[in-house]
């Protein structure tokens, strides 16, 4: 008996190590989207058991809760954009003077979204509307200049995959060189 309850110490003893390891990011760190919506989960159940006191605002707190996970997938999805329309400026006006300025904005906005970004995210993400948002608002910038028939000129879905995005380091020029390609022919 005494053996089977210092074998529950260690695995405890154990656990609680592990739990407390710096090495280990819990769920928070690693992929706060799927943590929020795994914690306001469990709090809805709680909310559903009857031996509990129902004073606590369980919906909203839950709600509150899976915001915090939307507001980073919002961040991300933001980031992107923001990656996006800096690369169609890149395109669009080559010669600008702040273009040294948008590669290193991209830069910036890439480190952003590195550090927010989880693997959960990944099916959420629409890139296509992304595009169609960064599309749109470079359109209406160079409506009616010389520059419109390009922008007319530019896909309708978008042409980057998310790893674009995400892989390290990120290329404006790669990125760019992407957008003046001619089209390839069907194979």
């Amino acid at each position: 008996m005494s053996h089977d309850i210092s074998t529950k110490a260690q695995a405890t003893r154990a656990h609680t190590a592990r739990a407390d390891s710096t090495d280990v990011p819990s769920l928070y760190d690693a992929d706060i989207l799927l943590w929020s919506e795994q914690q306001a989960a469990l709090i809805r159940a709680l909310g559903r058991r009857r031996d509990l006191p129902n004073d606590l605002d369980i919906e909203n707190v839950a709600e509150e809760i899976e915001s915090v996970g939307r507001s980073e997938l919002a961040a991300v999805e933001s980031k992107i954009e923001l990656i996006i329309l800096h690369v169609l400026k890149l395109v669009l006006e080559p010669d600008a003077p702040p273009t040294r300025h948008w590669r290193a904005e991209i830069a910036g906005f890439h480190a952003d979204l590195r550090r927010r970004y989880s693997a959960s995210m990944r099916q959420r993400i629409d890139l296509d509307a992304l595009w169609r948002s960064a599309r749109q608002q470079a359109a209406l910038a160079h409506e009616g200049t010389p520059v419109q028939p390009v922008v007319d000129g530019l896909p309708e879905d978008c042409p980057f995959a998310l790893d674009d995005f995400l892989g390290e380091p990120i290329d404006p020029a790669a990125l760019t060189a992407r957008l003046q390609a001619p089209p390839s022919a069907p194979a």
